[in-house]
């Protein structure tokens, strides 16, 4: 006989929260690759005295050890006490969607297990400070340094998770990978840096990390940025240009508002991250009284492709960011993207063959190609 302790990437108390409804009790994501668990009745009880304290198997009847066994089985009882996912607590969800929270939980068992700095940006956290005023996000925005995204991508596939690679994947053009929603229901956008920061990617990333603050997602402590460095990030994605034009007045009296509930040292730390160009018109409406040296300020390196007017333009303008070794493969796959690629992108799905799917974007691009002709 051995000790039995419960296990878990993410574990919530479902009994006084709606998700529940008047069977389930508990939502339990396993330790190994699977879908979220619903507990209740004998099961959920047994599996909350494993949460309370380690007990021998003998102390349970031999039905209970058959439930326990199908529960190591599924990944959420252990024979290790000293397991690095053992649940001791179990609270209630705080997020409108448990489901939601647990995928929080997951990416940051599932970073730490591939050893990967992880930081959770945006979402419900901004309401929690008093940032914004809805609460639920649809999707799970994380920030990671580069090169970790597509390392924590193929990670998350175990899961249900599919990336969206594209030719520009791994490269300071695009700022963030997507996970397409599987069976979880949410999205996921990896992060490597943010739209409007002109420092340097690592450096960025660890000015977040010192500006950052510790949040429970379903048992799992997460890390969020304070309050004033939300607010900037925040602000950032209201005016980051989009499709060719510069954000509307409304996006930055947005932007402005958010920055004023950041708080007094806001100017400051815009200053510290390189922001000011993006955001300078906003600072203006939240801080009439700092003073913008806009002479000084960088150009965020993105701003040429994403004022582009059109798709060529958009790629042209693309291709000057990629460094020159890697200039040649990131062109021919534009061209000829990966079978993964074309499947998880706009033109794609699993039941069509790549040969299709490539006939499909290759339309696309002649119409656009066409469409350029006309202007000219």
């Amino acid at each position: 006989m051995s000790d039995l302790v419960a296990v878990s990437y993410g574990a919530l108390d479902v009994r006084d929260h709606s998700f529940g409804g008047d069977r389930h009790e508990l939502l339990v994501v396993p330790v190994r690759p699977g879908s979220p668990l619903f507990l209740y009745g004998e099961g959920a009880l047994l599996w909350l005295r494993l949460v309370d304290a380690a007990l021998d198997e003998s102390v349970f009847d031999e039905s209970e050890r058959q439930i326990l066994t199908d529960m190591e089985q599924m990944g959420i009882v252990s024979r290790d006490v000293g397991h690095s996912a053992r649940v001791q607590e179990i609270r209630g969800p705080w997020l409108s969607s448990p489901m939601h929270e647990l995928v929080y939980s997951l990416l940051g068992w599932v970073a730490a297990a591939e050893e990967i700095d992880i930081l959770f940006i945006k979402g419900p956290t901004l309401h929690a400070q008093g940032l914004r005023d809805r609460e639920h996000s649809g999707d799970v925005d994380c920030w990671v340094r580069p090169a970790d995204e597509i390392r924590l991508a193929r990670a998350m596939q175990e899961w249900g998770w599919k990336p969206a690679f594209s030719a520009f994947t791994g490269t300071r053009v695009l700022h963030s990978l997507t996970l397409r929603v599987g069976d979880w229901g949410s999205a996921i956008d990896v992060h490597t840096w943010f739209p409007g920061i002109a420092m340097d990617a690592d450096d960025a990333f660890a000015l977040v990390s010192e500006k950052s603050d510790v949040r429970v997602f379903a048992g799992y402590d997460a890390r969020t940025p304070t309050t004033d460095m939300h607010a900037i990030i925040s602000a950032l994605h209201d005016v980051r240009p989009l499709q060719g034009r510069m954000p509307t007045a409304q996006q930055v009296g947005k932007a402005g508002d958010v920055l004023r509930r950041g708080g007094r040292t806001v100017p400051s730390l815009v200053r510290d991250a390189g922001a000011e160009y993006a955001l300078a018109a906003a600072l203006r409406r939240a801080f009439p009284e700092f003073r913008l040296d806009l002479d000084n300020a960088a150009v965020p390196k993105d701003w040429a492709w994403r004022l582009a007017d059109s798709p060529l333009h958009v790629y042209f303008e693309a291709i000057k960011l990629v460094p020159p070794r890697q200039r040649l493969r990131v062109f021919f796959r534009v061209l000829w993207p990966t079978a993964e690629s074309l499947r998880s992108g706009p033109y794609g799905d699993d039941t069509t063959s790549t040969s299709v799917i490539r006939i499909r974007r290759a339309m696309q691009g002649w119409r656009l190609l066409h469409r350029a002709k006309s202007r000219a």
